[in-house]
């Protein structure tokens, strides 16, 4: 039974490896509306929160945010070409720094990801005004919103938005650009008033620096999908030109689409003065459904009429859709976290049949919910600022030290315009980006003071967890990386089971996997059985005694640390399956076959499921020490000697590559 391979450098651990979604051959028109289908929903409410401070000029803001928008796509469209791997800056962090850089990338990350699915579920019931306005009273409002999470939690575990669902996404993907460009058009022809949109406007004044500082760094929320986007990567297989095309025309084509969305949004409800200062009321009574009031000040008024059912039409599946492809981000993303040891793995507890992560699911709507309840979009929007200017600026040096770090690497995609640096070559564009990012991640800690504490609070209460687990539980340090296999994560019922088993384990990082297949026999067993019983899981570690020494001789320190290290990870990973009761125990013998029969025939082991050893590099046949002709590189010494004298049944794993 194989259960992996271990080399010199710890295994990258990934989810199954699909065959991609997307080929060359279907061009770039689809993969941009595939990349679209994950961005461009944000406009929906995005646009309300920016005009409410930006004023009239939220265009030009759209369009600065817009050019860090593009310079940070081509960073990940690099690092997503490069890696292949979903996680977005964690994954660029985790392979250009360490584990706690990777983890405060991702814990920045997952609130994003959490705050999208709260405003697209709570803009939901907004978009549903044609059929009732009663649908925005605070009742109905957190009502539906609830419903929509709730439905989205459910469509994830069921797996509802797999890869057989990703021509929808594109089609729904279109028919949202459609709609905005209609939107765009129809306004230009109906509400065509240029000078709307400077009446307001003084330099340095109205509106302030500060305002416009904060307006642009909360614009930042149009662009909310590029994590998700990033997460097509494993998915698409493309080649380096359609690469190109699809990162430029997404940096030039979404910023521009948005800007000229938010002109014609300005034209239809400008910006008015009064006793508090100029104001619109794209950030006051349309902050919740921004192009729904937009369209609903064309006129005549069956222009108006139709606009509004046509935004409902497409804007509500659009959100719902948006909702659900988020879940689906904090999915992937608690499970690649729980995968490289970062949380605990029944965090990402897949389902034996769905092969999602539902307790990371539930939670997750739990949590959207609790944000949903305060309605306050404006809120939500400030603190999601706070992660993604974090985020985006890891991911942009991350970049830039992969370049130095491992400047011979394979980049399908390659940023332009760099400059070198001894035997590397720096990419200008993601140097500027990270200079931006990082001022405008300085900008929210000094003008946006909810956000502040908030996201300062979420990053401490996460980094606080962090170092528990990895010190307390863990018993490693904060950057190490540890990863255990998807197996570890799940519990599929294999063809044979056995309710006492025995685990020899050796400190190596090939005991996760003879552990965890253990693992899922003893639960299969456990599932098996018509009472509610437990199955048993005896680890143990011999500690080879010589001849020279009594048996209860005091050894060295480090020998009997290395047992207890090694024991304390076996629980762990033992423990993600459900029924099993998991036993450790340190057995001192004169040889390590001997101690592990004279454990089994302790324990009345039905199974021994041992890993196989990695060959010795002697020469010279079995006479003199090497490996013989007639025996199979992964039987080794201990491994022979169980074999021939186990009073059970062997289960042997495959052994290491050597290297």
């Amino acid at each position: 039974m194989a259960a992996g391979s271990e080399g010199a450098r710890p295994r990258r651990p990934e989810e199954p490896r699909a065959e991609p979604i997307m080929k060359r051959g279907l061009g770039v028109p689809w993969l941009f509306a595939a990349a679209y289908s994950a961005v461009g929903f944000s406009i929906y409410f995005a646009l309300g929160v920016v005009a409410d401070r930006g004023l009239g000029l939220t265009p030009l803001i759209f369009l600065a945010a817009g050019l860090l928008f593009g310079l940070t796509t081509l960073t990940y469209v690099e690092g997503g070409a490069m890696f292949r791997e979903r996680g977005g800056s964690s994954t660029f962090a985790r392979h250009a720094f360490n584990e706690l850089v990777a983890f405060i990338a991702g814990w920045a990350i997952l609130i994003d990801y959490l705050i999208v699915i709260a405003l697209a579920a709570i803009s939901v019931p907004h978009y549903l005004e044609p059929i009732s306005g009663n649908f925005a009273d605070p009742g109905w409002e957190i009502g539906i919103a609830a419903a929509v999470i709730v439905a989205v939690c459910v469509l994830n575990i069921l797996n509802v938005t797999g890869r057989e669902r990703q021509a929808s996404l594109v089609f729904l993907a279109l028919a949202d650009l459609g709609l905005q460009l209609a939107v765009i058009i129809v306004g230009a022809l109906v509400v065509m008033h240029p000078e709307r949109l400077t009446e307001h406007v003084h330099l340095v004044t109205e509106p302030s620096f500060k305002d416009i500082v904060y307006a642009a760094v909360v614009a930042m929320l149009a662009y909310a999908g590029i994590e998700a986007a990033s997460d097509l990567a494993p998915d698409i297989d493309v080649g380096r030109e359609d690469l190109k095309r699809v990162a430029s025309i997404g940096a030039i084509g979404v910023p521009l689409v948005y800007a000229l969305m938010a002109a014609v949004a300005l034209m239809a409800v400008p910006v008015v003065g009064g006793p508090a200062g100029p104001h619109t009321a794209l950030g006051g009574e349309f902050v919740e459904e921004p192009v729904l009031g937009v369209v609903s000040q064309y006129h005549p008024a069956w222009v108006a009429d139709s606009m509004r059912w046509l935004v409902m039409a497409i804007a509500t599946p659009v959100l719902i859709w948006a909702a659900s492809t988020s879940m689906l981000g904090v999915s992937r993303h608690i499970y690649t976290l729980a995968i490289n040891r970062q949380i605990p793995s029944w965090l990402g507890k897949l389902d034996r049949r769905s092969a999602t992560p539902y307790v990371a699911i539930v939670l997750s709507g739990i949590i959207a919910i609790g944000l949903v309840i305060p309605t306050n979009v404006k809120l939500l929007a400030s603190i999601y600022a706070f992660g993604a200017t974090l985020a985006i600026t890891i991911a942009h040096l991350s970049i830039i030290r992969m370049r130095v770090k491992d400047p011979d690497r394979r980049r399908p995609f390659r940023i332009p315009f760099g400059f070198h640096w001894g035997v590397a070559t720096v990419p200008l564009p993601a140097v500027v980006a990270a200079l931006l990012s990082g001022l405008a991640f300085l900008s929210v800690l000094a003008y946006h003071s909810t956000a502040r504490w908030a996201g300062l609070g979420w990053m401490a209460f996460g980094l606080t967890f962090y170092v528990v687990y990895r010190k307390v539980f863990e018993g490693t340090t904060l950057t190490k990386r540890v990863s255990v296999t998807e197996r570890a994560l799940t519990k599929q019922v294999p063809e044979i089971e056995f309710s006492n088993i025995l685990v020899p384990v050796f400190g190596t990082k090939f005991d996760d996997d003879i552990v965890a297949t253990a693992g899922r026999l003893a639960a299969a067993e456990a599932d098996s059985k018509s009472d509610a019983g437990t199955s048993r899981m005896d680890v143990v570690y011999v500690i080879e005694v010589p001849l020279t020494l009594p048996l209860d001789a005091k050894l060295p320190k480090e020998r009997e640390e290395k047992a207890r290290r090694a024991l304390a990870r076996a629980r762990e990973v033992g423990e993600e399956y459900e029924d099993v009761e998991v036993r450790t125990d340190v057995i001192r013998a004169r040889k390590v076959g001997a101690g592990i029969l004279e454990a089994a025939r302790r324990g009345n082991a039905e199974a021994i499921v041992i890993g196989g050893e990695a060959p010795t590099k002697i020469r010279g046949g079995g006479v003199l020490g090497g490996i013989g002709a007639a025996k199979p590189a992964e039987i080794g010494a201990a491994t022979e000697y169980v074999l021939k004298k186990a009073p059970c049944r062997v289960l042997l794993t495959a052994p290491p590559e050597p290297r």
